[in-house]
Order: C-alpha cells, then sequence, then structure tokens
C-alpha cells in the first residue's frame, strides 16, 4: 500500500548543493523516497516479527535476513517510481508484490532446518544477492562517475551482500572478516574497471563475473574442494558472460 501511494506523490521537500573535495554534489529529498524507505522499513519489521514469533531458538543472527526483503522493497519502489501510474505501473506493481512474497516466504524457509524446500530457497537467496550486486554496481557506474562517492558505496553492498552469501555456505571461518575482505576486492577491481574505456554491458559482466570468481573461490576454499570441482561451479557462468562480453564490443 506504500509503494502504491509512493506513486501519486514525487514533491521535492529539500535540495542543496555542497562543495566537497572540490566537487560540487547536489543533496535532496523527495516525498515519494520517503514512501519507498518506510515501506523497506515495514518490509524489514514484518520479516523480523515473523522470525522472533515462529522461530525465536534457531534465530541467532536475525539482522542477516533482513538485507534481502529490505534491498528487494528498495529496488521495487525505484522501479514503479520510474513505470509510474499507467498500466504497465499496475501490473508491474502485481508482479512486484508477488515477488516481494516470495522472497520473504523463501527468507523464512532458509531459516527453517526442518523445511523440505530449504535447499531450494537458499538457492534462489543467492541468485537473488548476486542479482541486487550486478544491479547496483551497474546502477553505480552509470549514475555516480565519481570514485570518492562509488567506493565507499560499493565496499559496503559488496560486504554486506558477500556476508549473506557466505552465512549459507562458509562454516568454519569467520564470515565477516572474509565479507569484508571480498569488499575490498571489488573496490579495487572498481577502481581498475573506472579508468577502462569499456561500455556499461561489459562493465557489468566483468565485475559480475570477478565477483562470482571469487566469492565461489572463498566458499571452495573453506569447503576444500578440488580445483576440477571449482572449474564445474565457475565455467557455467563464465561462458555465458563471454558470450555477453564478445556481443557488447562487436554491437557497442
Amino acid at each position: 500500500m506504500i509503494l502504491m501511494l509512493s506513486t501519486f506523490t514525487n514533491k521535492e521537500l529539500f535540495h542543496y548543493d555542497i562543495s566537497l573535495f572540490g566537487y560540487s554534489l547536489g543533496i535532496g529529498l523527495e516525498s515519494i523516497q520517503i514512501l519507498i524507505i518506510l515501506a523497506s522499513i515495514f518490509a524489514v519489521l514484518g520479516m523480523y516479527m515473523a522470525l522472533q514469533i515462529y522461530l525465536p531458538d534457531i534465530i541467532d543472527q536475525p539482522l542477516l535476513h533482513l538485507f534481502l526483503p529490505f534491498a528487494v522493497t528498495l529496488t521495487i519502489g525505484f522501479t514503479l517510481r520510474s513505470f509510474g501510474r499507467g498500466s504497465g505501473g499496475w501490473i508491474l506493481m502485481i508482479i512486484t508484490a508477488v515477488l516481494l512474497y516470495l522472497v520473504m516466504r523463501f527468507e523464512y524457509l532458509s531459516c527453517d532446518p526442518a523445511s523440505a524446500i530449504r535447499p531450494m530457497s537458499i538457492i534462489v537467496l543467492d541468485s537473488l544477492c548476486y542479482a541486487i550486486f550486478l544491479l547496483f554496481m551497474i546502477a553505480l557506474r552509470a549514475n555516480v562517475p565519481r570514485l570518492i562517492v562509488s567506493l565507499p558505496a560499493a565496499f559496503i553492498l559488496c560486504s554486506v551482500v558477500s556476508l549473506k552469501i557466505y552465512s549459507f555456505h562458509v562454516i568454519g571461518s569467520n564470515v565477516s572478516l572474509l565479507a569484508a575482505v571480498t569488499g575490498m576486492v571489488i573496490v579495487f577491481a572498481e577502481v581498475g574497471l573506472h579508468y577502462f574505456p569499456i561500455n556499461i554491458i561489459s562493465y557489468g559482466a566483468l565485475i559480475f563475473f570477478w565477483y562470482y570468481t571469487i566469492t565461489s573461490l572463498i566458499i571452495g576454499s573453506d569447503r576444500n574442494e578440488s580445483a576440477k570441482y571449482l572449474g564445474q561451479r565457475i565455467l557455467p557462468v563464465g561462458i555465458p558472460i563471454l558470450i555477453v562480453l564478445i556481443y557488447a564490443m562487436i554491437r557497442f
């Protein structure tokens, strides 16, 4: 309902231009942004209450299970903002409402060790984490040209997403430290790719493949997987990425 209200309002509440390290930055807030953030907070509160009521003795780190509902609701809100109140917007709203329900449902099932579909829930949540990482990094590349702003945002997002992924698969290591290391690796890659004359499609393919490779290596190392098994994990993703890169170079 809050996301529905966000399609009817778009009033700017304030806007300031500030100078930071020689750069001019515009900071503003609109009423639609407040509604979208409010909707995300309600999604987080609903997920938290469900876990505390039905699985109070199983959940030891509830914050890990609140990231995806918040991120998906936030993404839905800004997507609906782009479509407005047309027929396409209403259809998209119904689809995204179902998507948000499925995200929260799978998040709940991933916490329940007695659930028969817990493995499938983890696969779905892993896919969402990688998708959110890719969409966020592409958005940074397209809309934030200054590294001084994009690098901290990339590090925080990557660390949080990695923490979520590693919480499902890494057992014998310090998950928080591994997530921070992964965030730093992606920041270094972001610095290098920032100066490469490549289009947005090539950038998304390269940064995604690099991130997927790093997380796969860390998960495989924790499980003592062989190099052959790691290759079987990475190769199915590497081939489509290579096809996308070739297409991007030829097309653009």
